[in-house]
């Protein structure tokens, strides 16, 4: 018998049991005996109601493990699906872990995380061997300023100066690589790139005038306008690349394909709601408290995240090729890629919306 019928008879036995014990009070006092009754009649539907399948233990939520590199523009949209609880409505509970993008990789590839939050470092890490996929993109295009000081008045000023980046590799170098020679500017040659660290690092060697320029991911670089610094050009209007989303190995892909799907799910289903105007107020509060601003910077940062939100997680080939063809150019790979060998959308394709 199955457990719940067996359960539901075992309630009904206790209240016969207990009319069988309430029958000499019937005899006797009706008071008396009508309470008995009364009572073994309400516990019987008590352990009714109790194992009734309404009443069943909500069932425990699966962990998965998120690597994520920083706090920005990039998990945006898995931070809040996080604390939104889309995770939780796929039956998810995700942990995202801070940790530098080559520590990330690793530990992904052996299994001590299930996902990243990069996108450009995953598919370089690709063409370098790693057995990984990104299966999904959160932004079409890079939110990151070229933010100056008061000797630089356009792109060309930077010839003979100093522009910071994060690191050698990522979207922020690419950007920075594409956005010299867009004007006509040869990287190390025409314009020395330093490798500074973090937007606060760029931030303070700018301030410092250890540099002259650096590409600050956003909204710092609108923080740093406020801070009287100039944000002399929104480099995601010149340039594609895509920024941020989801990875994993493709051993993850083929034995769990479920779990991809559900992580997938939750986070695309995060950025539809971030990008949806009734979701405004509630969207720009949550930046305020995410990365720590003030309400007119949250403001001036919602409005230039909602253009660059891809809502279906998935882009075309070229702008993956833009990722490839940076790596090839800086020596990552000897020749150029499929698109396909570095990105799997074949999942994201299968999102309800």
């Amino acid at each position: 018998m199955p457990v719940k019928a067996a359960a539901l008879l075992d309630a009904h036995l206790w209240a016969c049991h207990f009319e069988d014990l309430t029958r000499g009070f019937m005899n006797g006092t009706t008071k008396t005996g009508l309470f008995a009754y009364t009572l073994a009649a309400f516990l019987g539907l008590l352990i009714a109601h109790l194992v009734s399948p309404g009443r069943a233990a909500p069932q425990a939520l699966q962990e998965v493990r998120i690597g994520s590199s920083n706090i920005s523009a990039t998990n945006f949209s898995t931070f809040y699906a996080r604390d939104r609880k889309f995770f939780q409505k796929e039956g998810l509970d995700a942990k995202i872990i801070i940790v530098r993008s080559e520590v990330a990789l690793t530990a992904l590839i052996a299994g001590n995380l299930d996902f990243t939050t990069l996108s450009t470092t995953a598919m370089e890490g690709t063409m370098r061997g790693m057995p990984l996929r990104v299966v999904a993109i959160t932004n079409q295009y890079p939110l990151i300023g070229l933010v100056v000081n008061d000797k630089i008045k356009k792109v060309a000023d930077l010839k003979g100066r100093k522009l910071a980046v994060s690191s050698f590799g990522g979207s922020v170098y690419s950007a920075a690589v594409f956005l010299l020679k867009n004007y006509g500017l040869k990287p190390q040659e025409d314009v020395a790139v330093l490798a500074s660290g973090t937007n606060t690092a760029r931030m303070a060697a700018l301030k410092q005038g250890a540099v002259d320029a650096a590409l600050i991911s956003s909204p710092d670089d609108l923080r740093a306008a406020k801070e009287g610094l100039t944000l002399l050009l929104d480099v995601g209007t010149i340039y594609k690349l895509p920024f941020g989303g989801i990875s994993t190995t493709v051993a993850k892909i083929k034995e769990n394909p479920m779990e991809v799907k559900r992580v997938l799910n939750a986070v695309v289903q995060a950025t539809k709601a971030i990008a949806e105007p009734q979701n405004r107020d509630d969207v720009i509060n949550y930046i305020v408290s995410f990365f720590k601003l003030d309400k007119n910077i949250a403001s001036e940062f919602y409005h230039r995240l909602i253009p660059s939100l891809s809502p279906s997680g998935i882009v075309g080939r070229d702008q993956i090729k833009l990722v490839i063809d940076s790596a090839v150019e800086r020596g990552l790979a000897d020749k150029p890629l499929d698109p396909d060998a570095v990105s799997d959308f074949s999942i994201a394709k299968q999102l309800r919306f």
